[in-house]
């Protein structure tokens, strides 16, 4: 079951790798799960994808008698003091506004994930430890820094602070003692060289799960380079102003369902809304407390995968979060 569950289309992109997660319980010591996100002021129903199926797979796991811990890394750190995307005190009501979202989802859908803000753990020895270690690479390994740079938009490579932000990742992911990463696809970037690298620092050669990709609704004009930009890797996950696209996303804490049915109504890309319907399903699985394979079927035509989604995401998403 834990195969089939880490290999559902539409869902699972890839995951680096399945036979390396199978083993993860005959090795006798807790399994930590994580996922790392920035933020912003929304809170996209995307995140919903990544909570539910992380409550899921530790379900799994811990059918085989394993010890499962999961946390989402809040990066408060990286947005004020690397990217200096925000200011301190914006930024700690944002971190207060995920941590509700993540206390909401725990309580209707029956989860228990964490949370661990980067601003702590890097003041820790262990965080320092490992981001040292990474920072020895880059200087010895031509390949190792050539790989992570490769998790930089192009036009910032150039910037001798490039790869500040990838190696701050990777020494959090390890800081974080983590066994199996769920992300989004673009971070394969992070994912492949820090797993390549991982028996010569002494780290862990976590499994990376990745999900697919977050599209947008309504119908948006946006220019080709942007276009191209989506189809490779979708938009952010937990940043809902990702790409200044937050007119198209959908966020289920903050936007009323005539808004939300209007964008479904106006969405013109069906993987948009197949998506959507396949949260809805996860979420439906969390409120009878199950966990199975979503297997769910799409309708062909567009006007009936519209109202199928609407009335999906009402009954499992919009009438729970709201009812509590």
């Amino acid at each position: 079951m834990l195969k089939d569950y880490v290999s559902q289309k539409g869902l699972v992109e890839r995951v680096l790798t399945v036979e390396e997660l199978s083993k993860l319980p005959s090795l006798g010591k807790p399994i930590n799960i994580m996922m790392g996100q920035t933020f912003d002021t929304g809170q996209p129903v995307d995140m919903m994808k990544y909570a539910l199926f992380m409550m899921g797979l530790k379900d799994l796991l811990t059918e085989t008698g394993a010890t499962v811990n999961m946390n989402w890394l809040i990066a408060d750190h990286f947005m004020v003091n690397i990217n200096r995307a925000v200011e301190a005190e914006q930024a700690r009501k944002q971190v207060e506004a995920r941590k509700d979202y993540l206390a909401r989802l725990n309580q209707v859908y029956g989860g228990d994930i964490g949370f661990v803000l980067s601003s702590e753990l890097s003041q820790g020895d262990n965080y320092q430890t490992c981001l040292r270690r990474v920072k020895e690479e880059r200087d010895r390994n031509p390949r190792f820094r050539e790989l992570v740079l490769q998790a930089v938009p192009e036009d910032h490579r150039a910037d001798p602070s490039a790869l500040d932000y990838p190696l701050e990742e990777l020494a959090t992911i390890q800081a974080m003692d983590t066994h199996v990463k769920v992300g989004p696809t673009y971070e394969v970037h992070y994912d492949e060289p820090a797993r390549e690298f991982a028996p010569e620092a002494q780290f862990n050669k976590y499994v990376a799960i990745h999900l697919t990709n977050a599209w947008l609704f309504g119908n948006p004009t946006i220019d080709d380079k942007l276009r191209a930009q989506i189809e490779a890797f979708g938009v952010l996950p937990y940043k809902k102003e990702s790409k200044g696209l937050g007119a198209y996303r959908i966020d289920p804490l903050n936007d009323d369902l005539d808004k939300i049915d209007g964008l479904i109504q106006a969405t013109v890309d069906p993987r948009a809304l197949r998506d959507l319907l396949i949260i809805s399903h996860l979420a439906d699985q969390r409120l009878s407390r199950q966990v199975g394979l979503v297997g769910t079927t799409f309708p062909e035509e567009l006007k009936d995968l519209r109202e199928l989604t609407r009335d999906m995401y009402k009954e499992k998403i919009y009438i729970p979060l709201r009812e509590g």
